[in-house]
């Protein structure tokens, strides 16, 4: 971070201001390649290990939360459970939380997306003094305006619940080139749409967050196509471009929660709607004012509600919040 190669993560604001010890994966025994069933397991044992030491507990995902919310009701440990919930209405962790309750062993459940917490409380069964939304973020500092000068170039980035094959058919026949990073850092297994066949404008492949940083800067359109989902995919891409000033374009599903504000800090399409896609990109590529005003707005809007800063005093909150209050009815 300090070499610029990436943008500052809150677990570490977290640990450096609020006094969090942090138990990453790096203090884990065994390759750390990527989640697993297997490596939740170690990482739960070594949490409940030096638990009696700390006044809350907070697991930054499902794939630690559930598991270690099922040991904390097995072993009758008390110790409030903070967890973040990325997407709590998947097929896999549908049954464990509301067949078997996973949100017992714990005392609150933190959702980017507010679609996400009205469909925990009203399918899932879990108490809605249980669940609370928290915004996401993007590191102003590390994406930010650059000056640099736009090209006739679309940058798409991401993988999770990506749709790229409507954006292949948008932007096909456009005078602009089109780069797609389609890795994902977070969900490397993450699925999406992708065309049969890339057009011959279109190129695609990793980048890490340096050449993603430049792409975003000398693009002159940002756009995000997802597929329909429930819960808030996208919003890391969208929130870092927004933070470098340019204008976004955002496929409006269900779990969106009005990070996009459509007109005002970018433009929001249907989802599977190649025409409108086509449209809004053609607007934005003739209208470089236009392209300036929104992007504006969108950088500060996120210095404004969704800065790391911001997120960290967030989550800061609820760990204090719980280190004094009583574990939440189940």
């Amino acid at each position: 971070m300090a070499e610029g190669v990436r943008p500052r993560p809150e677990y570490l604001l977290l640990e450096a201001d609020y006094g969090v010890q942090l138990l990453d994966w790096s203090r884990l025994p065994g390759p750390r390649r990527g989640r697993s069933g297997w490596r939740s397991v170690v990482h739960v044992a070594a949490a409940l290990r030096g638990l009696s030491e700390y006044e809350v507990v907070f697991s930054d995902g499902e794939h630690v939360g559930i598991p270690l919310a099922f040991a904390l009701r097995a072993l009758g440990i008390t110790t409030p459970h903070l967890v973040l919930g990325h997407h709590l209405t998947t097929r896999a962790k549908v049954p464990l939380i509301h067949n078997l309750r996973a949100h017992q062993g714990m005392a609150r459940i933190l959702v980017h997306s507010s679609f996400q917490q009205e469909l925990a409380h009203r399918e899932l069964g879990i108490p809605a003094a249980k669940l609370d939304y928290v915004p996401y973020y993007a590191d102003t500092e590390f994406w930010h305006p650059t000056g640099a000068t736009q090209e006739p170039l679309v940058v798409a980035a991401g993988r999770e619940h990506r749709d790229y094959a409507t954006l292949a058919e948008a932007c096909r026949g456009l005078p602009v080139r089109v780069f797609v990073a389609a890795g994902s850092i977070h969900s490397p297994a993450a699925s999406g749409r992708d065309p049969s066949e890339w057009p011959s404008n279109f190129e695609h492949g990793f980048a890490d967050y340096r050449r993603l940083r430049d792409l975003y800067a000398r693009a002159s359109v940002i756009v995000v196509p997802l597929t329909e989902t429930d819960f808030q995919a996208g919003v890391t891409t969208a929130l870092e471009a927004m933070a470098m000033g340019q204008a976004v374009i955002v496929t409006a599903t269900r779990g969106q929660s009005g990070v996009i504000r459509d007109g005002l800090t970018g433009i929001t399409v249907k989802p599977g709607d190649a025409a409108a896609l086509a449209a809004a990109v053609k607007h934005l590529l003739d209208r470089p004012d236009e392209r300036r005003r929104l992007g504006r707005a969108a950088r500060e809007a996120v210095i404004e509600g969704y800065s790391v800063e911001d997120y960290s005093r967030r989550l800061a909150w609820h760990l204090a919040d719980l280190s004094t209050a009583k574990p939440a009815a189940a």
